[in-house]
């Protein structure tokens, strides 16, 4: 079932797909790119309340490109999660991120009012769980239903998250999740694209490894939709996972990541 948002950006897609028309050539955009996403959401934990949580996913991203379409390839490099607060950390492990085998995902590109848009298609992901139908079927509340699986293979039912409390409550979640989001925004030039995001995240905790952490936890979006931006560079032959994990709030303009988080133009 589409969300309002995902409503709304299937008519702009519409929108732009008519009225979008090429003048001059189109910027060729194939190769490997390092992608950063940024989802900015208040997030209700445990004994420390709501706090702004941020996460940031960092990528490589290989394009192919036949005229105004894009065929983009990702491999997860890493997620980073800013809990907002001392009090709080939370963790994605490296096992998380190396089970993702994301569909490749498709977007148009052209001009408009002077401009070279991108827009992505709406894309879903399900993790931790195999559902018949990846966009409408309930995820799973527990460890009893079948469709539930050890996608990181660390030997725990879905996909383990780890938490601190306080530096107290220490333990891991084992959560399903399916992930929504469509990207739109600007060609800045061959090397660069930069925009909006908008997403959804439905996730469960189906078991915990302390009883601690079994308390309701909820999250929203940041109402503010300025806050959910996503920047794609072409990537540098050197770059890998592992150079992106070092430099990564360099290349993409993150400062302060300990306090109020800011991008910048790179």
């Amino acid at each position: 079932m589409r969300t309002q948002g995902e409503t709304v950006l299937a008519i702009l897609l519409l929108v732009f797909l008519v009225t979008t028309s090429v003048r001059g050539e189109l910027p060729d955009l194939h190769g490997a790119w390092a992608m950063l996403q940024v989802y900015p959401q208040i997030t209700t934990m445990p004994l420390a309340g709501d706090v702004a949580q941020t996460s940031y996913v960092v990528q490589l991203v290989d394009i192919e490109q036949n005229g105004e379409s894009l065929m983009m390839s990702d491999q997860y490099c890493f997620t980073y999660v800013d809990d907002g607060t001392p009090l709080v950390r939370t963790e994605i492990p490296a096992a998380f991120m190396a089970s993702l085998r994301p569909l490749p995902r498709t977007a148009t590109i052209g001009e408009h009012d002077g401009e070279m848009l991108f827009v992505q298609d709406p894309y879903v992901e399900v993790r931790g769980a195999q559902l018949d139908d990846v966009e409408d079927d309930e995820l799973p509340v527990d460890t009893e239903d079948p469709r539930v699986f050890d996608q990181d293979g660390d030997g725990h039912p879905g996909m383990t998250v780890l938490v601190s409390i306080f530096g107290i409550i220490e333990g891991e979640t084992y959560i399903v999740q399916r992930v929504r989001y469509t990207l739109s925004g600007r060609v800045i030039s061959s090397d660069r694209i930069e925009g909006g995001i908008d997403w959804s995240d439905e996730k469960n905790i189906i078991a915990v490894s302390t009883p601690l952490l079994n308390a309701d936890a909820s999250s929203v979006p940041d109402p503010d939709p300025s806050n959910h931006r996503f920047i794609m560079v072409r990537a540098q032959g050197e770059w890998t996972c592992e150079w992106l994990s070092e430099h990564w709030e360099e290349l993409f303009g993150v400062t302060d990541i300990a306090g109020e988080d800011t991008l910048g133009e790179v």
